[in-house]
């Protein structure tokens, strides 16, 4: 017999040989190969992350580029000038109010922030606040002024600054909310058909008896689905894909070790 984990990764291969190999790994060795198998998901999102150079700020500020309306796109095309990376205005006021918030262009001495969403376009640097809470504080890199032209130059500006300026906080906070997604949606197929399987321990009909041996054998059907989705991912494919993927595998893995041996032993008997 093959030690582990080269008995797991032989088990994956023949669909009978899947569910036959359903009894030799040790819990210890069940956990660790859950705890591979969603590492291995998470690999493709590692890479794309690592790839990005900008992540759109309004998917973390909710609704951050709504106060970006038309008097204050004209404002800063007109009077702003952005000059190695310095900020200046010829409007004086530069102060504009709308229904998503305020939006303040140029220094202001002594300027009091008030609790909606505001976007402060200080001298060296973009603010944003809430309820007195600052959001963000984006030094002027990518906002130049070819960026003060329009507001979907503006945005993509504004979020590739962010991003830059923040890459390992927002990097670590997208692998970590994949990670997430994809232990819930493990633990789900994983946990539910043992589940499932385990309801029928009693029947004649099958072969299944104890608990570790149902999550076993779906562990060893969640492989090769897997590292399918693996590959999927590698070839840019988003998380969403991924996880359609191999639940969609996972499934016809399932029919199809059903159908060649109904779930019961070679030597079963009634």
């Amino acid at each position: 017999m093959l030690p582990y984990p080269f008995n797991y990764f032989s088990s994956l291969i023949g669909f009978r040989k899947t569910f036959a190999n359903r009894r030799m790994l040790s819990w210890f060795q069940l956990i660790f190969t859950s705890v591979f198998l969603i590492s291995l998901s998470l690999i493709p999102v590692a890479i794309q992350t690592a790839s990005l150079t900008s992540y759109a700020l309004d998917t973390f500020v909710d609704k951050a580029f709504d106060t970006l309306d038309e008097d204050v796109m004209i404002d800063l095309d007109h009077h702003a000038q952005m000059k190695d990376h310095v900020l200046t205005t010829e409007n004086p006021e530069g102060i504009h109010h709308n229904a998503a918030g305020t939006v303040i262009i140029g220094h202001h001495e002594e300027l009091k922030l008030g609790k909606e969403l505001t976007l402060y376009f200080d001298k060296e640097n973009l603010k944003i606040t809430k309820e007195g809470k600052e959001l963000a504080n984006i030094r002027y890199q990518a906002i130049d002024q070819k960026a003060l032209k329009s507001k979907e130059a503006l945005t993509k500006a504004i979020s590739k600054d962010w991003f830059q300026q923040n890459r390992l906080v927002i990097s670590l906070f997208l692998v970590v909310s994949a990670g997430f997604l994809f232990s819930i949606n493990f633990a789900f197929l994983a946990l539910g058909a043992s589940f499932l399987l385990y309801l029928t321990k009693k029947s004649r009909l099958f072969s299944f008896r104890t608990f570790k041996e149902c999550y076993h054998f779906i562990l060893n059907c969640l492989g090769l689905p897997t590292i399918i989705g693996l590959i999927c991912g590698l070839f840019g494919q988003s998380l969403p894909t991924i996880i359609t993927v191999q639940n969609i595998l996972f499934v016809l893995y399932l029919v199809i070790i059903f159908y060649k041996t109904h779930f019961r032993d070679e030597d079963f008997r009634n």
